[in-house]
C-alpha cells in the first residue's frame, strides 16, 4: 500500500481555518472526549460538537493488566485505538456531522507512563490505524519531539488557554487557567497577556477516582459528596507537601503514578470520606502553594476540567483565594470539552508547521512544532 503524502492534501497547505477533531483520554483514564472545532490554529475558533464516551470494562482491564505486566501491548494500543475511531464516528453521527468535513484528527492517546527527566512519555494509541480507518490524516505523538530538546514534554494547552481568554469579552489579567484532570495543571498569563508558565502543580482527580472506586465502587466522587461529608486533615496535607517535587520550580511536569503511593501512605488510618476529603482540598492547597512560590497575584482563575464539578474541590479554591475567583461563563466555553479541543487546534497548528508552546514554558530554548504527521494508505 502507498502512503499518500502532503502533495495529495495541497488543498489544506492554503486553508486559513481548517477543520479539526481533538481527541483526549487524559490521565484519569476513564474514556475519550471528542470535539469538532473549527480553528485557524492561532486566534479563531469555532467548536462544531463535543462528546465523551466512558471506556469499557475491558479497556479498562486491559490497560490496568498491562500496568502490571508490560504484556500485549499490541492488543492495548489496538483496543484503545479502535475505542477512538468508534467514539469518533459515534460523536459525528450523534451530531449528523459528515466526517468528510474533517480536514485534519489530533489524536493524543492514553497516556500510560511520563518520565521527562528521563527523556521519555509513552502516549498508546495507533496514529496510522485511525488514519487509514477515517481516511483522514491524523496528528500524533505531540509530545515526543519537546521531550527530545530537553523538555518536559507538557503541559501542552498553554497556547490554547490564552486563544480562549482572548475570546472574552470580559477578561483582566495577570490571571490563572487551571485545569484539574487525573492531575492538575495551570496556566499562568501575566499582565502583557503573554504565557509566562504552563505547568503541573500536583494531583487532581487521579488518586481521588482510585480511592471512590476502592470504598464506593464508583467510577469519580460526583459532585465531591462523599469528600463534603468528611473531615480534612491538614496535617497529612502538610506531610504530602513535603515530597520534593512540589518545591522544584517549573517547568516541571508529574506522572500520575509518581506521587500516588506516597499519597496513599500518607492519608493511611482515616475514614475513606476524610481521606476524599484531604485529597480534594490537596488540590487547592498546591495550586495556593504554586502561586505564593512565584509571587502571583491572579485576578482572576479560570477552571476547567472534572474538577470544576467537584463542589469539595471549588470550595478549596474559594477558601484558599478568599473567593477571588471569576468562574468560566458556560454559554461561552465548555469546560469539560477544553482538553480535547486544544488536541484540535494543536492539530492544526502542527499541521502548519507552527509552534505548540511559547516562552520556554516546557523547558525547551526555542519556539517548535511538534507530531508525527500520518497520512491514510492510498486504496
Amino acid at each position: 500500500m502507498k502512503t499518500r503524502d502532503k502533495y495529495i492534501y495541497k488543498h489544506l497547505n492554503n486553508k486559513i481555518k481548517m477543520t479539526a477533531i481533538g481527541l483526549m483520554s487524559g490521565t484519569s483514564m476513564d474514556g475519550v472526549d471528542v470535539s469538532c472545532i473549527v480553528t485557524d490554529g492561532n486566534n479563531y475558533f469555532h467548536q462544531l460538537f463535543f462528546a465523551s464516551y466512558k471506556y469499557t470494562s475491558k479497556i479498562k482491564k486491559l490497560i490496568n493488566q498491562f500496568f502490571i505486566n508490560k504484556n500485549n501491548y499490541i492488543e492495548v494500543c489496538n483496543q484503545i485505538t479502535l475505542f477512538h475511531i468508534k467514539s469518533i464516528k459515534m460523536a459525528a453521527k450523534l451530531n449528523n456531522y459528515p466526517l468528510s468535513k474533517v480536514d485534519i484528527i489530533g489524536f493524543h492517546g492514553q497516556t500510560l507512563l511520563h518520565k521527562p527527566e528521563e527523556c521519555w512519555t509513552w502516549q498508546i494509541g495507533n496514529g496510522k490505524m485511525l488514519s487509514n480507518s477515517l481516511n483522514i490524516p491524523v496528528i500524533s505523538n505531540f509530545r515526543y519531539r519537546d521531550i527530545c530538546l530537553g523538555g518536559e514534554g507538557a503541559p501542552l494547552a498553554s497556547l490554547w488557554h490564552k486563544t480562549l481568554l482572548n475570546s472574552l469579552s470580559n477578561k483582566s489579567y495577570p490571571c490563572i487557567f487551571i485545569n484539574i484532570g487525573g492531575v492538575s495543571n495551570m496556566t499562568y498569563i501575566n499582565e502583557f497577556k503573554d504565557v509566562k508558565y504552563c505547568f503541573d502543580i500536583g494531583p487532581g482527580n487521579g488518586p481521588i477516582d482510585l480511592l471512590v472506586n476502592k470504598y464506593f465502587n464508583l467510577d469519580m466522587d460526583y459532585g465531591g459528596k462523599k469528600a463534603l461529608s468528611g473531615k480534612i486533615y491538614l496535617d497529612i496535607i502538610c506531610k504530602i507537601l513535603k515530597f520534593k517535587w512540589f518545591n522544584k520550580l517549573p517547568p516541571k511536569s508529574l506522572d500520575k503514578n509518581e506521587l500516588n503511593s506516597y499519597i496513599m501512605s500518607c492519608v493511611e488510618g482515616i475514614s475513606p470520606v476524610d481521606k476524599l476529603a484531604t485529597l480534594s482540598r490537596l488540590v487547592s492547597v498546591t495550586l495556593k502553594k504554586h502561586t505564593d512560590l512565584l509571587n502571583i497575584n491572579p485576578k482572576y482563575i479560570y477552571i476547567s476540567g472534572g474538577g470544576a464539578h467537584n463542589k469539595a474541590i471549588m470550595n478549596g479554591i474559594r477558601e484558599e483565594f478568599n473567593n477571588n475567583t471569576k468562574f468560566m461563563n458556560l454559554n461561552d466555553w465548555d469546560i469539560d470539552a477544553i482538553e480535547a479541543q486544544a488536541f484540535a487546534y494543536l492539530a492544526v497548528r502542527s499541521y502548519k508547521g507552527l509552534p505548540l508552546t511559547e516562552n520556554n514554558v516546557t523547558g525547551i530554548k526555542i519556539d517548535v512544532s511538534g507530531g508525527l504527521l500520518n497520512f491514510p494508505n492510498v486504496k
